[in-house]
This record gives structure tokens, sequence and C-alpha cells, in this order.
């Protein structure tokens, strides 16, 4: 069923009218001429290997529409989770054949890691004055989404009246519904995505530790994904998730109709995924090709159109279903790409936070 669900929710996204996205060429026409040095070396490479967090079904027709732009390239997609794509990365540095030219992850606090160590390489986008300051660092790394943290519901359990607004509100419920909710989250301690989330809700949110040990006191589940949080909440068996990737709610809601969604009022973390070309890249042009192309007017349309993951471009539409994110700037926090998300990586800070996190129950409940 959630197979069928993509394909008509790509269905419907490849309807919506995208000005252009056919017509772009590829390269696009305002690249310098010897950007075609690039492309040759890439015809000469033939292939490119891509690790990622994002399900290869999500991005199948960003794939097809990268092949139909270059068809001389072999394109090898691997799906892995974050942990297992920093583990692969870092191995590669001893093996005798490395194997990703890209790595593509959600996890911006492993993916900025990464670059810090030394193991990617620096390339100057002709695309990299089309994203936000945010979103880039060192000419090595670039956002390419601009997806919410949201709130998510089973509406037979909790109306979109009586569901929280803002992460205050939350807290303040909980003490009452302790007894009738069960909450779905993020398993810190396993979820690489999960954690990052966690140390900067404890940025943003003032009484985050408040809140965190109201969470420990109501019953639920811990998962790894987004996807198996939302899974619960359509089987009937959470009745609240908490920070859920924003696009993945939308294509669920789609097709679930008693599953309410909302972006918080207060503020509401923004995660890009960040994509790196490696360090050992076998194939390197073809990744500075796939790097242009993704971050290009024709990649970012398609991301949308065919993956429902709203583009991180400046000057594009930015939505999340019936909601133009691009009028909230007010409450959207983007994660800061740079040295700032290795400060929760570090080992001591890492094993405070975890410490605190996982005592949190033996705080008294606020009855």
């Amino acid at each position: 069923m959630l197979n069928s669900a993509r394909l008509m929710l790509c269905l419907l996204l490849a309807a919506m009218p995208w000005p252009g996205l056919a017509q772009a060429s590829c390269p696009p026409a305002h690249y310098p001429k010897s950007y075609q040095r690039i492309v040759e070396a890439a015809r000469q490479e033939g292939a490119l290997t891509i690790f990622s967090t994002t399900d290869q079904e999500q991005v199948s027709a960003l794939l097809d529409d990268f092949r139909r732009c270059y068809p001389f390239i072999q394109v090898a997609y691997h799906e892995l989770p974050a942990s297992e794509i920093d583990r692969q990365v870092r191995l590669e540095g001893i093996r005798a054949k490395p194997q990703a030219d890209v790595v593509w992850s959600s996890a911006m606090d492993l993916q900025v890691r990464l670059v810090n160590d030394g193991l990617s390489q620096r390339y100057v986008s002709p695309e990299r004055n089309a994203l936000p300051d945010w979103a880039h660092w060192r000419d090595e790394i670039w956002g390419t989404t601009f997806e919410p943290v949201v709130f998510a519901w089973n509406r037979k359990r909790l109306s979109d009246a009586e569901a929280p607004v803002t992460h205050e509100a939350l807290q303040r419920m909980l003490p009452g519904m302790r007894k009738r909710w069960r909450i779905t989250s993020y398993d810190v301690a396993s979820s690489s995505v999960g954690y990052l989330f966690l140390t900067q809700d404890a940025r943003h949110h003032p009484a985050f530790w408040a809140l965190a040990a109201e969470l420990a006191h109501t019953p639920g589940t811990r998962e790894t994904s987004s996807r198996a949080m939302l899974s619960r909440l359509a089987r009937g068996e959470a009745d609240f998730a908490y920070n859920v990737i924003g696009p993945y709610v939308a294509q669920f809601a789609r097709l679930n109709p008693h599953l309410g969604w909302r972006i918080p009022e207060d503020y509401a973390l923004i995660v890009s995924r960040l994509a790196l070309i490696t360090a050992a890249a076998p194939h390197p042009a073809a990744a500075r090709l796939w790097t242009d192309y993704l971050l290009s007017l024709r990649g970012q349309r398609q991301l949308w159109a065919g993956s429902a993951l709203p583009p991180v471009r400046k000057g594009l539409p930015r939505r999340l279903g019936q909601i133009d994110l691009n009028t909230l700037s007010d409450r959207l926090r983007p994660i800061q790409v740079g040295t700032g998300l290795l400060v929760y990586l570090d080992q001591a800070k890492k094993r405070l936070f975890l410490q605190r996190w996982h005592s949190r129950a033996q705080t008294p409940p606020n009855d």
C-alpha cells in the first residue's frame, strides 16, 4: 500500500505546473564554456555511485531525469542509514578501491564532520550563489532541500483543535494526557537524525529539558525513522508523533485523512539533505555533474515535482502540503551548515547529553 501511495503522490506532483521544467538544458546554458571539460571527463568515467539516506523510490524520477541529461553515466544508488554511510566513507580511506562518489544525507551533523575530517573534496559549483548562506560550507558541502520538522497525530484520538500548536503547549498538555496518549518519537541512541533534532531543540526551546522529562513519562515507542513513526500513527499504535520530517508527513496525510499535522507556531527546525563529493571519489567529474544538477533550477524543480521535497534554492516556491513556507520565515529555523553542528558530536558532550536524556525519566512528573 505504501508503494502505491508514493506512486500516486509522484503522479499528483508531476501534474503540478512547474514552468520550464522540461525546457531547461543540461548543463544549463549560462554555465561557462569550460564546463564542457567536466562533461567530457564524466563521459570517460561513465559511472557514478551515490550513498544516500533518501529512499530510492522517492527520488526515482530525479534519478531518471539526471540519466536523461547525461545518458552516458551509469548511476548506482545505495540507500543506507546515516550511521552506516558515515562508517562506509571512513572505511574507504583505507580501501584499495573506494566506492562512494557522492554522499547525500539528512544527518547534517555527520555530513559536516566528514568535511571537517578531510573526507570530502572542494568544488566551486556554478550554482553556489543560488543557495542561501546557511546551506553551504567551504565549497565542500551543499544543502539541497528545505524540510520543516513537524508535529503529527491520529485524528481518531486527537482532533486538530486539541493538538498542540507549540512546544510549550505540548509540554503543558502532557501531564493531563499521560494516561491517554501514546507518543512515538526518534530513538536518540540509534538514530543520528533524531539526535540532531533533539540537540537543535535544546538550542531553540528554553524549557527543552522540562519537555524532555514530560515525554519520558508518557508511554510510547522510539523509532529510527519518520516513516516508522508515521506507520505507527496510521496503524493506530500511536496517538502523537514528535519531530517528524515534514515531507514524509504530507505524503502520508494525502492518503490517510485521519492523520493530522502542523508546523509548530513557536519555531520549526528546517533540515536539509546535505550532499558532498568524497575525497576518494573514483568518478569525481560525474560527481560534479550530479552535484550541479541537484542544485540547478531543473534539478530543484524535479526534486519537488518527483519527490515532494521542498527546494532549498533561493527564489523558488517552497510548499509543504497547502502551506507556503516562504510566508513563515519568522518561525522557521534552518539548521546552519558549518562547525556549529560539530558541538554535540564531541564525544564528551554527546555522552553527557545522552546521559541527561536517558535520566530524564528520574525527574518527578509534573502532575
